[in-house]
């Protein structure tokens, strides 16, 4: 398989965290360095009256989120492909990573082998 694809909808515990980009970026930063992966590039971009969308762009493709810290709600993806090696079961621990970041609860979650 290509790789694997995560899709997250969740409602956040730590509500303060969907309104920070700022804190977000630096905790997905260390974490993507902890798991080896190689970023690219990155976007971060806080909105008028809270929230925040970034993208971070791998080697191994990326992860996206986006916050609504007025419905207490976040959406994330997060992509790894397999081509240089199997990242299946990183796919899955940057995704436990992520929930617990947010302390989430009431979580949607689609796991998409590519």
């Amino acid at each position: 398989m290509p790789g694997t694809h995560i899709l997250i909808n969740a409602k956040a515990q730590q509500a303060e965290c969907l309104w920070d980009a700022q804190a977000f970026e630096q905790f997905i930063v260390r974490a993507l360095t902890n798991f080896g992966l190689v970023q690219v590039g990155k976007v971060f971009h806080s909105f008028e009256g809270g929230g925040f969308t970034g993208v971070v762009c791998l080697t191994e493709s990326h992860l996206a989120i986006h916050t609504w810290p007025e419905f207490e709600y976040y959406t994330c993806d997060v992509y790894l492909c397999d081509y240089t090696r199997n990242n299946y079961t990183l796919s899955l621990q940057l995704a436990e990573a992520l929930k617990g970041y947010f302390k989430s609860y009431d979580i949607k979650e689609q796991i998409i082998e590519r």
